[in-house]
């Protein structure tokens, strides 16, 4: 099965919210679709396309390549499918995952697998602060899945 590949085009020059790129959200879109989808910042609009070139491949495996630590929240909410990632990634990595598999080859920013319930992480690198523990004024970080650190955790992990 051929992946569907994003490429970042340029490190931005702020902080993006990916959260919107799952596999079952992306399922049945095509190229253009999925260019045209919004991706959240906290100065200017920005899509899918403006930061990644987008090469075709079935939406049940994303690859991310090139990535950086400005991209916050990938596989966020995650409920199946795989995504690879090809460098560290920023705050949130698979926040509130129910299923799938977040795989990051590079090191990720703080609150990875917040709120986790099921699916597996594995981060080919270090993992930054808080890893599976709740975000201020939450009660409970990861409950269930598996979370696998090739690298370092940093201060409080498990939380």
């Amino acid at each position: 099965m051929k992946p569907l590949v994003l490429t970042l085009r340029a490190v931005p020059d702020q902080r993006l919210d990916l959260a919107v790129l799952l596999p079952h959200r992306l399922a049945g879109l095509s190229a253009a679709e999925i260019e045209r989808l919004e991706v959240q910042t906290r100065r200017e609009r920005v899509t899918v396309g403006d930061v990644f070139r987008v090469t075709m491949g079935e939406a049940d495996s994303i690859r991310i390549e090139g990535s950086c630590e400005r991209l916050d929240r990938i596989g966020e909410g995650m409920t199946g499918g795989e995504i690879r990632v090809d460098g560290s990634v920023g705050a949130r990595a698979g926040r509130r995952m129910a299923g799938g598999r977040l795989i990051i080859h590079g090191s990720t920013g703080p609150w990875a697998a917040s709120g986790m319930t099921g699916g597996a992480i594995e981060i080919i690198g270090d993992a930054g602060e808080r890893l599976g523990g709740p975000l201020p004024g939450e009660t409970a970080g990861m409950r269930g899945g598996t979370v696998v650190v090739r690298g370092n955790a940093k201060a409080r992990a498990g939380d």
